[in-house]
């Protein structure tokens, strides 16, 4: 992990940030003088799962991967999160233990806002602050219901999994065998 001192020079690559889009040059300035730039490197953990957290990050090059611990404590990829995408923003509302873990899938930089510093750009900058705060929202949003879509899929799968059981059981069960 490297922390980035030249921040200004991302300006025009956070620009494409989804949370970011609508605010305007000065307002992304501003952004960036209350954030890290932070360089990772393939396999290094950003967030762990179960340790509290108060940043959420931004994708600014690479790739990561979110993954949850199992019943058995082994770690299951649940997603991807690309360049121009955000994660851990749950954190700014709730200060709450992280519920999945997410490590770089190749080299990565990102850029960390924490709870403080945004709360007081919503307070120094309220036109801007109340722009990114909607989008920082509309985005979990759009997490839930992608969770969601994903919960009705798993649930036909178990009613699928259901008559898929029940036909195999048809199909070995000793009280159906003809007498003898």
């Amino acid at each position: 992990m490297k922390i980035e001192t030249n921040i200004l020079q991302y300006l025009p690559i956070i620009k494409n940030i989804q949370i970011f889009h609508w605010l305007h040059d000065d307002e992304l300035q501003k952004m960036l003088l209350i954030s890290s730039i932070i360089h990772y490197e393939k396999g290094e953990k950003i967030i762990t799962q179960g340790e509290v957290g108060d940043s959420l990050f931004a994708v600014v090059n690479g790739n990561v991967e979110v993954s949850v611990k199992d019943k058995t404590k082994k770690d299951i990829a649940i997603s991807e999160i690309h360049k121009t995408e955000i994660f851990g923003e749950s954190a700014i509302f709730l200060a709450t233990k992280r519920t999945a873990s997410v490590i770089c899938s190749s080299d990565t930089i990102v850029m960390k806002i924490n709870r403080k510093n945004l709360i007081f750009y919503f307070k120094t900058y309220p036109h801007a602050g109340n722009k990114l705060l909607m989008l920082i929202i509309l985005n979990l949003l759009n997490k839930l219901k992608h969770a969601n879509e994903d919960l009705v899929l798993e649930k036909q799968s178990d009613l699928d999994l259901t008559y898929v059981d029940n036909l195999i059981h048809e199909f070995i069960s000793d009280s159906d065998l003809p007498s003898e």
